[in-house]
């Protein structure tokens, strides 16, 4: 048994090495831009937290376009699957923080550790609000829950590729070509700390995918 489980991680390490170089190597050839960031460097510049929420038909190019701002700390939610254990060595080898759980497994517990790490001062939570499993572009609540216990304040975030592919899966997953361009544009900042009743909860919620969709390709 012990033999067995020490084999799973050894092929863990391994495919996330392999992935973190393969991935790091493609996303070098990719160029990016950063529009509307202003607001929201000022806004960790003076000590604020930040939950940078964006649909997870765009995360994979995040893994560069975030690194921008690794001078501080930046944490995401990964699930506790043995994907999650890849992804959250990839993760940490860029330099992010991986907090395990998901909708299915953990969630409760992530959620809390993710609104624990916002109350320190400039910091980052990365979200996908519409993952981990759908529907593409419908924002859930936890997002907004997160914001809303923490007092960090929620920039919606979209990456707009001028040649990308499109996976077919459930959220038609972006994968920016070899030497295109991408832009990550910030949209206006939605505060979540003031919210005092189900109503005011569920406008937050609307406002944020409202925002999101945009630019999101179905």
């Amino acid at each position: 048994m012990k033999k067995n489980i020490k084999k799973k991680l050894a092929t863990s390490t391994i495919i996330s090495y392999f992935l973190y170089a393969l991935i790091n190597i493609y996303l070098f050839t990719i160029r990016i831009r950063y529009e509307s960031e202003d607001e929201f460097l000022n806004h960790l510049s003076n000590g604020g937290s930040a939950v940078i929420a964006v649909s997870h038909q765009h995360f994979f190019v995040c893994i560069k376009a975030l690194k921008k701002y690794l001078k501080y700390n930046i944490a995401g939610i990964v699930s506790k699957s043995r994907d999650g254990d890849v992804f959250t060595t990839i993760g940490e080898l860029n330099g992010y923080i991986g907090i395990r759980g998901s909708s299915s497994r953990g969630g409760k517990e992530a959620m809390e550790l993710m609104i624990k790490f916002l109350t320190n001062s400039n910091t980052i939570g990365a979200v996908a609000p519409d993952g981990p499993k759908g529907p593409l572009g419908i924002v859930k609540p936890g997002s907004i829950r997160i914001a809303q216990k923490s007092g960090a304040v929620i920039f919606p975030c979209s990456a707009i590729a001028n040649s990308a592919w499109h996976v077919s899966s459930w959220d038609n997953s972006m994968i920016p070509k070899p030497f295109s361009k991408v832009t990550i544009k910030f949209s206006e900042k939605i505060l979540a700390d003031s919210i005092e009743n189900s109503d005011a909860f569920e406008n937050k919620r609307i406002e944020l995918q409202n925002s999101l969709a945009k630019y999101i390709i179905k």
